[in-house]
């Protein structure tokens, strides 16, 4: 009987690598920069799922549910912060990056208290700003360096308990009833609660918008589109 001659050993099998992409949602009142933000994020390991205007962005956000809203930021608009607080607010797990032409202590100030996790200006490159995009969806926190300096002075990190986004139903109820000129007392007649759970409401309102007072809770509120 020959000996048998052994099969050679079979390639091993490969396992490709999986990759992670990124999914992405822009929205810019601006048509043109729209189509731009669009043509630079739909490549690479990003997917972009929709484009949209700043009204027409909850909509998409809910029906999307994408990683990053990347925004564009025109000045001395109020409506961008607005939109990026609510958004966050029925997403949890959006994270949010705001591209702005330019950016003042105000700004940024605001855009802290909406959620905003990333702050870029209009003249990062395309790949930086892909880059961007990838790393925030990974919550990591990025800033153009010609800000940063503004932004060390005024942008902390937020506890997850904090912040205009995790407003809960009940904070919002107290605080349209405040923005009503109702005292603690009647708005807990009308919400059926004791004074000192109003009173620990509006303690957390306080600390969530980073205001001194009532009076400010109210204005903020109305700046970011909280209550009407």
């Amino acid at each position: 009987m020959n000996p048998t001659t052994p099969a050679p050993d079979a390639p091993a099998a490969t396992t490709p690598t999986p990759t992670t992409t990124t999914t992405v949602l822009v929205a810019d009142g601006r048509p043109v920069v729209r189509a731009g933000l669009g043509a630079v994020l739909g490549a690479d390991e990003i997917e972009l799922v929709g484009s949209c205007s700043l009204e027409e962005t909850v909509e998409q956000v809910t029906a999307e549910r994408p990683q990053v809203l990347v925004v564009g930021l025109r000045d001395d608009d109020p409506e961008t912060f607005r939109v990026v607080a609510t958004a966050k607010a029925i997403h949890e797990g959006l994270h949010a990056l705001v591209v702005a032409d330019g950016a003042t202590v105000i700004d940024l100030r605001e855009a802290v208290i909406a959620g905003v996790d990333s702050f870029l200006l209009s003249s990062v490159t395309p790949e930086e700003l892909r880059d961007a995009v990838e790393r925030t969806a990974q919550g990591e926190r990025i800033v153009s360096p010609s800000i940063a300096m503004q932004l060390a002075g005024s942008w902390r990190q937020e506890p997850r308990e904090s912040g205009a986004s995790a407003l809960t139903a009940r904070e919002l109820e107290v605080l349209q009833l405040l923005a009503e000129g109702l005292t603690n007392q009647q708005v807990g007649t009308r919400l059926g609660l004791s004074a000192r759970t109003v009173k620990t409401h509006v303690q957390n309102l306080l600390v969530k918008l980073d205001v001194p007072d009532r009076t400010g809770a109210v204005a903020r509120a109305f700046r970011l589109g909280l209550i009407r």
